[in-house]
């Protein structure tokens, strides 16, 4: 993770932060640069953790026990309920 742009395959764990942001990532990194637009993304998706910058230059090992991590307190999706969501059909749609 902690090597950037050399393969064309691989990015490192900003680059995927502004990859997976799409559009919006790239306007960052465009207008900024990768580790700041990353940092930016970050804050967005979480406003109580703030990423040192360094975390970027991590190696794999570290980077992917900190994603880890991260993902183990993150708020959990409730689970389904087993029902199916109503969706109108066009006529159902039109009756209302």
């Amino acid at each position: 993770m902690g090597t950037w742009h050399t393969c064309n395959t691989t990015h490192c764990r900003a680059g995927w932060a502004v990859t997976i942001a799409g559009e919006a990532g790239a306007a960052l990194e465009s207008f900024y640069n990768t580790e700041l637009a990353a940092m930016l993304i970050y804050d967005a998706s979480d406003p109580d953790y703030r990423i040192n910058p360094a975390r970027f230059y991590d190696s794999n090992t570290d980077a992917l026990t900190d994603m880890r991590r991260l993902a183990e307190r993150a708020p959990q999706p409730e689970p389904a309920t087993g029902a199916a969501p109503s969706v109108p059909t066009p006529a159902s749609a039109e009756a209302t």
